[in-house]
């Protein structure tokens, strides 16, 4: 080891600068812009305010179901360079909002939240009132519609992306464009319905009758929001149903200098670990002699366990009604389903070593690795990842229940480093997506799984590529678990 030690301190050092450097054009990024945390009428609301001297058109953006507005701050950040003061709501029982999502009974709940953001916006002195819009990604689409058709004399324009069903006519609302990505079909289909039902394209944008679809092209419900064609169509609309000249914006970096900053702490982590990682043959962490035997087929392992607790799950949701458990929508059921699927992986055989005080500490080490790589940075630029308090009491129930999964997944994976170590773990991913796939689909408040299910790989990824080098089950399944129940904790609204 003593001989690749240089080369192991030159690329620490390299990936130390490359981070210095993500933070520095990050927040270089957001220069000539201020960001303040208001809250109005129990609504949170991050204001975006540009360094103009006279006041500025305004305009709400409003996440999607289990969004938040950290998620709409890359599209966000584009529109406030380009001189628009921009209002981000966390709607009812996502992110900040302590306000618990009722839509069942009160399907106006979210067009209400955006109309608190609309009326904070025409409170301030910094806003030209006459030249204000709304947007809406997939949920917050159709609260957009619902308010602007509410609100026809504070509101010149609508963009309503990813949108399902709403009510629209040909002047209500007011300058409507419809955007979806080529890859999302139900939400394109639903655009092109909802522009029929409106009148078509075409219209007067100064009587407020303009209509239009924009398809992005090979984007799908969550990659359009980081399109900066998708960016810079909406600010196109805005500017011409206002009737006004707003100067062309470079697209927002500040999603690649996350992804550096990610890839730079991952090569520090591999860089330096060796050092302090002393790995012992599998028999000597306390594991069986055959131990090969506890962890071979992981691939099929993993299959029977994901499809045993989709069965499970269904014949528990026959006795128990999962949708909201908890009083949390979509992770209660994904933990239950990982806590039933890893019980049966490790009853089908696989066999952790016995854990040792040691795997506490090396969890922890990791799981701060993953909170640095992923969700330090990514709380600036688009991650909602600093739980309030009232949600902090889900993470150690969602975390205990993941870690029988993360635990049995490191486990397969012990003596398989390196490439082979990565491949099959992702390939054990991939039949995970299969399973809960299937799950998501026939059970009760799931269904949103599916249309995430894409993220999961990415999600599964990072853990693997933090804990395989140390090969040590117990610790890489904490960090996973905890890193996973961290994203769920923060992601579904509370009902």
């Amino acid at each position: 080891m003593n001989r690749y030690l240089p080369l192991r301190l030159g690329a620490a050092l390299i990936a130390v600068l490359l981070m210095a450097l993500a933070w520095w054009m990050v927040l270089a990024a957001e220069r000539g812009v201020q960001s303040l945390s208001l809250t109005r009428d129990g609504v949170p609301v991050t204001l975006l305010l540009p360094a103009v001297s006279e006041p500025a058109p305004g305009v709400v953006i409003a996440h999607g179901f289990a969004g938040s507005e950290r998620l709409m701050r890359h599209w966000a950040l584009t529109l406030a360079r380009a001189g628009v003061v921009v209002a981000l709501p966390d709607l009812s029982g996502h992110g900040r909002n302590q306000a618990p999502l009722d839509w069942w009974n009160d399907p106006e709940q979210f067009q209400r939240d955006v109309q608190t953001a609309l009326d904070l916006l025409l409170s301030r002195p910094e806003v030209d009132h006459q030249r204000l819009g709304l947007l809406g990604h997939s949920l917050g689409a159709g609260a957009a519609i619902d308010a602007g058709r509410l609100r026809l004399d504070d509101v010149s324009a609508v963009v309503a992306i990813s949108p399902g069903q709403s009510e629209v006519g040909p002047d209500s609302p007011r300058n409507l464009m419809l955007m979806a990505g080529a890859w999302e079909g139900p939400f394109l289909a639903a655009a092109k319905t909802l522009l029929e039902q409106a009148g078509g394209e075409g219209g007067d944008p100064l009587q407020g009758t303009a209509r239009a679809l924009t398809v992005i092209p090979h984007a799908e419900h969550i990659g359009i929001l980081f399109r900066h064609e998708a960016h810079a169509a909406s600010l196109a609309w805005f500017a011409r149903a206002w009737d006004l000249s707003i100067p062309d914006v470079s697209p927002n970096p500040t999603l690649a200098w996350w992804l550096l900053h990610l890839l730079a702490v991952l090569i520090l982590w591999r860089a330096l670990v060796p050092l302090f990682a002393h790995r012992e043959s599998p028999s000597l962490l306390g594991m069986h002699p055959d131990w090969l035997d506890h962890t071979r087929r992981p691939l099929l392992r993993a299959a029977l366990s994901g499809i045993g607790a989709t069965l499970a799950l269904i014949g528990i949701g026959e006795v128990i009604y999962l949708d909201g458990l908890g009083g949390i929508l979509v992770s209660p059921q994904f933990a239950l389903w990982l806590a039933l699927a890893g019980l049966l992986w490790l009853a089908l055989g696989t066999r952790p070593p016995r854990p040792e005080w040691a795997d506490l500490g090396w969890g922890t080490v990791m799981f701060g690795v993953l909170m640095l790589a992923f969700g330090v940075l990514g709380a600036k630029v688009w991650l909602a990842w600093w739980p309030p308090l009232h949600r902090l009491p889900y993470l150690p129930v969602l975390t205990l229940l993941i870690l029988p999964w993360a635990v049995a997944l490191s486990t397969a994976l012990l003596g398989r480093e390196g490439i082979r170590g990565f491949g099959l773990g992702l390939g054990i991913t991939l039949m995970t997506m299969v399973t809960v796939g299937i799950a998501a689909a026939v059970v009760d408040g799931m269904m949103f799984l599916l249309i995430i299910l894409p993220l999961l790989p990415v999600m599964l990824a990072l853990p693997l590529l933090v804990s395989l080098p140390a090969q040590r089950p117990w610790a890489g399944g904490l960090a996973m678990a905890a890193f996973l129940g961290w994203t769920l904790t923060m992601m579904f609204p509370l009902i």
